[in-house]
């Protein structure tokens, strides 16, 4: 399982280093119209999402990692953690309402950016491979965006490197537009 996911994970910064990292500033910022988010603005909202939950992943891999009442008792952790796998896809069935917490700048976005995205990959990655010895299914997470939403660690897992793919495809899908700016 770890080891898949290592692997996706890579497949995430390879995809984004061969098809995106090349792009200027005006690209990077470019969007077909004024609801859509630009390839910039997806790449932000990832580290923003994933960075949500390194507080816990850092105190997991340490040890130092102690469930809440909630967490342990909640019925609804192996539920929910299945729904949100299930629902964020890496080829979206359809789009989903993003919570304001996961909202990514809304002004322009430097090339910067792709610098800021490897960095979190690494750490998002170095998490997942300090994680190996660890039992995935005992250990529950609490969502970043509602204290009342816990997961199991596989679950965690699993919904990170999903949405990174979703999000670098449909990065990908904008560069791919007839409109994009080729310069």
């Amino acid at each position: 399982m770890i080891d898949d996911l290592l692997v996706r994970g890579e497949k995430a910064r390879i995809k984004v280093k061969q098809e995106l990292s090349a792009l200027n500033s005006y690209q990077l910022n470019w969007k077909p119209d004024p609801e859509s988010w630009s390839v910039g603005q997806c790449l932000d909202h990832l580290i923003i999402g994933d960075c949500l939950f390194f507080s816990q992943l850092n105190k997991i891999t340490e040890g130092l990692y102690k469930k809440t009442n909630w967490q342990q008792w909640n019925p609804f952790s192996g539920l929910m953690g299945k729904i949100l796998v299930s629902q964020v896809q890496e080829e979206p069935k359809r789009k989903m309402k993003n919570p304001k917490i996961l909202n990514p700048s809304q002004s322009n976005i430097e090339p910067e950016i792709f610098e800021r995205f490897f960095k979190h990959m690494d750490s998002l990655l170095e998490y997942i491979s300090l994680s190996a010895q660890l039992d995935l299914d005992k250990i529950i997470v609490t969502s970043p965006v509602s204290d009342f939403i816990t997961y199991s660690l596989r679950n965690t897992y699993l919904l990170l490197i999903q949405h990174e793919h979703r999000h670098i495809n449909q990065a990908i899908t904008l560069k791919n537009n007839p409109a994009f700016p080729v310069i």
